[in-house]
């Protein structure tokens, strides 16, 4: 049965490849809105879309805010809700330049100077990144261009999930960037994953299974955002209040469930613009670290792999006191992916960082985007603390 979901999963990267617009989303509510390309030291071409100031602000552009999305996600997922939710447009109405980047590999960063990402062998070149990558090569790139544009020599670092993970990658192993981030909001932090719950701590046991299916079938993306995902969701989840509700539970079957906190009509929306794809080898680096769970190590290659690579046996383990950005971290006690035990480990090897646990006791992974009452739970001290950097 495993495999053949992933097989079902798999066909997806076959089909035709669509891309919505993410404009709409912003320019409706009268918000201003940019698209900026920027190019990796790596040569991947990647997507930052940006909201410079607020709708009632009169032009005014404030300081800089990069606000990074988590796997599988794209910029769209901070700008799906309604403006009085979406981190967005939040973040804008409180007087940010707000700028959300896509991270290499999703619906809106699929481009590179030399390499195609659908034709052999420049596939297998493209797709051949984790999130240490992303880390490593993307976040400077958006860094260094936002501060060049704007003229400013800080900015305000706000991630989720695997936007804190590619934070954490960055600030150790190229630690002259803390220098440039005035203060960190990390929201569900992922480093340690020794306490995934459910259905994601399941999955990190078949992702040998995927690989096979992936050497077989010549694949190296996962999830994309296809033509024909997005006619099935339309034929099986809009509609019919019994498929309705299927779907809804299969958003938060992996990240924890709450009715109390889903907002039943913003999932048609959410699966216009997700998933948004990424790199099979991202799912197994993540693996790796779920299956070890006591380290935050690169990907590991195998003992031959590893010296080639590393010249060690095994990979190495990032360096997170070379990390001195101010961090909060904003950790959720429903939350199975960042379990609570692994951030207060986290937050055990940082050297500047406090934690808040939201003041709700069934909030989940997913809620830290699309929560009902997410303003009042979460954003609004987030965006005080802020303040004070």
């Amino acid at each position: 049965m495993e495999l053949f979901i992933l097989c079902v999963l798999f066909v997806s990267v076959k089909a035709g490849w669509l891309e919505e617009p993410v404009a709409p989303l912003v320019m409706k509510h009268g918000y201003p809105f940019e698209e900026h390309e920027i190019e990796t030291e790596d040569g991947y071409i990647l997507t930052l879309h940006r909201i410079p100031h607020g709708k009632n602000n009169s032009g005014h552009v404030g300081r800089p805010v990069l606000l990074q999305h988590g796997i599988l996600c794209s910029s769209a997922c901070w700008l799906v809700s309604e403006p009085d939710k979406g981190l967005g447009f939040i973040l804008a109405d409180s007087g940010y330049d707000v700028w959300i980047p896509n991270s290499r590999g999703n619906t809106y960063s699929r481009k590179h100077r030399s390499l195609n990402p659908d034709k052999e062998p420049d596939a297998t070149k493209f797709w051949d990144f984790s999130f240490h990558e992303m880390g490593y090569y993307d976040l400077p790139a958006c860094i260094d261009h936002i501060l060049g544009l704007t003229r400013h020599k800080k900015l305000h670092y706000v991630g989720h999930s695997q936007g804190t993970a590619i934070f954490f990658v960055l600030a150790s192993t190229r630690p002259e960037y803390n220098e440039k981030i005035r203060h960190m909001s990390a929201l569900a932090p992922v480093a340690f994953l020794d306490h995934t719950r459910g259905t994601v701590r399941a999955l990190t046991y078949l992702v040998t299974e995927l690989e096979i299916i992936a050497k077989v079938l010549h694949l190296h993306e996962f999830l994309a955002d296809h033509w024909y995902i997005h006619m099935l969701e339309r034929i099986v989840c809009r509609g019919h209040t019994f498929t309705e509700k299927i779907c809804d539970n299969v958003l938060f079957i992996i990240a924890g469930y709450d009715s109390q906190q889903l907002n039943i009509t913003l999932v048609p929306i959410i699966l216009d613009y997700t998933p948004a794809g990424t790199s099979i080898k991202q799912l197994e680096h993540f693996a790796q670290i779920a299956r070890r769970g006591d380290k935050f190590q690169q990907f590991d290659y195998g003992y031959v792999g590893n010296l080639e690579r590393y010249h060690q046996r095994n990979p190495p383990e990032y360096d997170l006191s070379k990390i001195t950005t101010p961090i909060m971290l904003h950790y959720a006690s429903n939350d199975w992916l960042a379990g609570v035990k692994d951030v207060l480990k986290l937050k055990s090897k940082l050297l500047d960082s406090d934690s808040r646990l939201v003041p709700f006791h069934y909030f989940n992974h997913l809620d830290f985007m699309w929560a009902t009452d997410v303003k009042k739970l979460l954003y609004d001290d987030m965006i005080k603390i802020m303040a004070k950097y």
